[in-house]
């Protein structure tokens, strides 16, 4: 098929509908030095059309959808729905995907060593430990470490700490403070 090519002139389709059986590619008259962005005044752009099965993929090979953007030489980035788990994910690298939660910081579950480079700041929300039988951790040089043990002990807390000075000693809860002074 020929290619039709007219430079410096403008063409309007007034039709409801434009169909393209091939792919589309828009480039500016001097591609060395034209930006081209697509201008999309739609709210909504919709990925995967057509799809016959349930979800990106169907059930039997759930797969991605995404918007991705090309970087030349270095690694593509872009985010992506990602049927098998059903949630979005986003890189950095092209390669190593994080997911993006979408109903609040329920991932950090999952991070087994998570770091705080701030404050926390917990909203008027509490801060809970899970309880059960677990091995006292051991001193990190310069931090005071809290636990849980799940075993409640005399202090009446449950709750266990680990610094330079103790190596496992239950914190006293304030009924407990109160009849340990009566005592003494």
């Amino acid at each position: 098929m020929a290619a039709y090519k007219k430079l410096n002139s403008d063409y309007t389709l007034d039709t409801p509908d434009v169909y393209l059986t091939g792919n589309l590619h828009v480039a500016g008259i001097y591609e060395t030095t034209t930006v081209v962005d697509l201008q999309v005044e739609d709210r909504n752009i919709v990925m995967n059309v057509g799809e016959t099965g349930w979800g990106v993929g169907g059930n039997a090979a759930p797969g991605t959808s995404g918007l991705f953007v090309d970087r030349g030489l270095q690694a593509n980035v872009g985010i992506r729905w990602k049927e098998s788990i059903r949630n979005w994910e986003i890189t950095a690298d092209g390669t190593n995907y994080s997911n993006i939660s979408t109903s609040g910081a329920t991932a950090i579950v999952n991070d087994t060593n998570p770091h705080l480079g701030g404050n926390l700041v917990t909203n008027g929300f509490n801060i809970q430990f899970q309880t059960g039988t677990k091995i006292p951790p051991t001193l990190v040089t310069g931090n005071t470490v809290l636990y849980s043990s799940g075993i409640v002990g005399s202090a009446g807390s449950g709750l266990y700490v680990v610094n330079s000075k103790t190596a496992s000693d239950e914190l006293v809860t304030k009924s407990k403070a109160i009849a340990f002074s009566l005592i003494l």
